[in-house]
């Protein structure tokens, strides 16, 4: 874990600091092993530690690792400087880059064991690294540069080069190719990529154009530029996207591949006609082969028996509902990733494929080419397959053939746009199934949302708890939800909000003061049961299902969402904000 000592090391500097009068031996233990739970360098933890006597610890630290110390706040540091190495990276291993000189880089940090990202600077940059040592606090402040930098970045371009560039009266294509455009471009995507947006908006105004970045399913401005970058920015996406660049009347979609940190990524493009012009929005996907597993994207242990009960199950139909940005693909992939076996063939059609899978077939939709879900999904069952992935279920097309495919012995997978569990078997019939298909074929119903996690740099217990109960007790019905979980088996029958601590995020730089970093997953898992099955034959209503499922002991996904407040995942009011319908 980052930041911890050897065990010939920590005893070395305790008996250091010791002999300076700066912590005592049995200070020192405490403050490792919280140092330890949190994650976080003990040098940081012994900066954190030092009441009042910060800069005294600071030049003893630096005594003790031959470092000079150096303070960074109120010290101006160059954008270009300063994004040497990712803000990402920079959060990630407590340094900074705060001075160039020459052939090198000097680096502030306060973790100066870690000497393996030391020598990643020198590789990454091509410069010597000159270390030194500095507070968390340091660190913090030059964090915050990063706010900026995108601005001052594009300030500096725009002054310098773009403005001749602009000038030059030069066509769209040729505007594209200018070094200018290509680095603010490249900046933009960049600056994305670190800071883990899931898309770019690009959005013209009557003077300006908005920069909007969406982390954590939210939407956050990064900056506003110059109207009159808009065309040559337009140009250089159309570009890369091997878009039509004098089409500016109708919308136009396309797709790119960018490199990020020795990685590919891939990008969705697409652009719009608006009032101000046309407006952009970038859809990034890590091409990286991810791990998917039920346990990381959030499961309790009873949802956890559920899927893996069903996807045991030779055929039949699992279905994954939700809006879009709910995270639908990345459960149907965990799922994928569950069944992929040498002794199954697995087939999928998507649109786009979001992560390759190795050991899967997996077939890109392109109705521009005629292949559509429901031409790919014909074609795909004269493949041999055992199972088969439909991305969406989007017509009543698609949505005969996969039921058919469940019906005649293979497992389906596929994804619905609901709102929860209980409204699918209803929006099958309202496309043209029979309930009678629905009710015998479909085994597994889940529902989900995406809620914001509390971020574990500034996570901190709630204190106000009773107004909390007060005041989401009734929207989110408290009482009964908790009688649910008990009767679940997950949460203990002598449960009591009393003996309960919940948490929540201060705010701090690593979560851009909001409290949240990172999102998981909120589940309702329905199986289609006897009981569940004659709901929806007798009537394939909302109400009449859920109530079914309901007496079968299915958890709501706010039923959900409050297992995880208690587990100090998330808080009442991201639940809230999530389940509102």
């Amino acid at each position: 874990m980052l930041g911890l000592l050897t065990s010939t090391s920590s005893v070395k500097l305790a008996k250091f600091l010791e002999q300076e009068g700066c912590f005592t031996r049995e200070q020192f233990k405490k403050i490792e092993q919280q140092a330890e739970r949190e994650g976080r360098p003990v040098v940081a933890e012994l900066l954190d530690q030092a009441n009042g006597n910060t800069e005294r610890i600071l030049e003893v630290l630096a005594g003790y690792y031959q470092l000079e110390s150096v303070v960074l706040r109120g010290r101006m540091i160059s954008p270009y400087v300063l994004g040497l190495i990712p803000k990402d990276l920079a959060e990630a291993h407590n340094l900074v880059t705060f001075k160039k000189a020459g052939e090198c880089v000097h680096v502030a940090t306060t973790n100066p064991e870690d000497v393996e990202i030391i020598n990643f600077i020198r590789r990454k940059t091509g410069l010597q690294a000159q270390v030194y040592i500095t507070t968390p606090a340091d660190i913090a402040y030059a964090l915050q540069r990063y706010e900026s930098k995108l601005a001052e970045e594009f300030g500096k371009i725009i002054e310098e080069s773009l403005k001749e560039t602009l000038a030059s009266h030069e066509t769209e294509e040729k505007l594209a190719q200018f070094v200018p455009v290509v680095k603010m471009v490249n900046s933009i995507i960049d600056r994305a990529l670190a800071s883990r947006a899931s898309d770019i908006h690009i959005e013209p105004g009557s003077e300006q154009i908005v920069i909007r970045f969406r982390i954590d399913g939210l939407l956050k401005k990064v900056v506003e530029l110059p109207r009159e970058v808009l065309p040559p920015i337009l140009a250089r996406i159309k570009l890369m996207a091997n878009l039509k660049i004098d089409e500016h009347r109708l919308p136009q979609d396309g797709r790119f591949r960018y490199t990020f940190h020795d990685h590919e990524v891939a990008l969705r493009v697409s652009i719009v006609p608006n009032l101000h012009g046309s407006k952009i929005v970038l859809r990034l996907l890590d091409t990286r082969q991810k791990k998917f597993n039920f346990r990381t994207l959030g499961l309790n242990k009873r949802d956890l028996a559920i899927i893996k009960r069903e996807s045991l199950k030779p055929h039949g139909m699992l279905l994954v509902t939700g809006p879009t940005g709910s995270g639908k693909t990345t459960t149907l992939y965990a799922l994928l990733s569950l069944l992929n076996r040498e002794r199954v063939n697995i087939c999928t059609v998507e649109d786009p494929i979001e992560y390759g899978l190795e050991g899967i077939n997996q077939m890109q939709v392109n109705p521009g080419a005629g292949l559509t879900f429901a031409n790919g999904l014909r074609s795909l069952l004269r493949q041999d397959p055992d199972i088969i992935m439909v991305g969406e279920i989007r017509d009543s097309e698609t949505a005969e053939i996969a039921i058919n495919s469940a019906m005649t012995g293979h497992l389906v997978l596929s994804s619905l746009h609901t709102n929860n569990a209980f409204l699918a078997p209803q929006r099958l019939v309202e496309m043209g199934l029979k309930p009678f298909m629905v009710a015998s074929v479909v085994n597994l119903i889940i529902g989900q949302r995406l809620v914001r996690t509390i971020c574990k740099h500034c996570t901190s217990p709630l204190s106000n708890l009773s107004k909390h109960l007060e005041r989401y007790g009734e929207s989110l019905s408290l009482e009964s939800a908790v009688v649910n979980l008990q009767k679940s088996g997950l949460l203990p029958a002598d449960f009591s909000w009393s003996r309960v601590v919940l948490y929540h995020g201060r705010g701090c730089d690593r979560c851009s003061e909001t409290g949240y970093q990172g999102r998981l997953g909120i589940y309702e898992f329905m199986e289609v049961d006897e009981v569940v099955s004659q709901a929806i034959l007798k009537s394939n209503t909302t109400e009449g299902v859920k109530q079914a499922a309901r007496q079968q002991g299915v958890l709501t996904m706010i039923e959900d969402g409050i297992l995880k407040i208690i587990n100090g995942q998330t808080t009442f009011e991201e639940v809230t904000r999530v389940t509102k319908e």
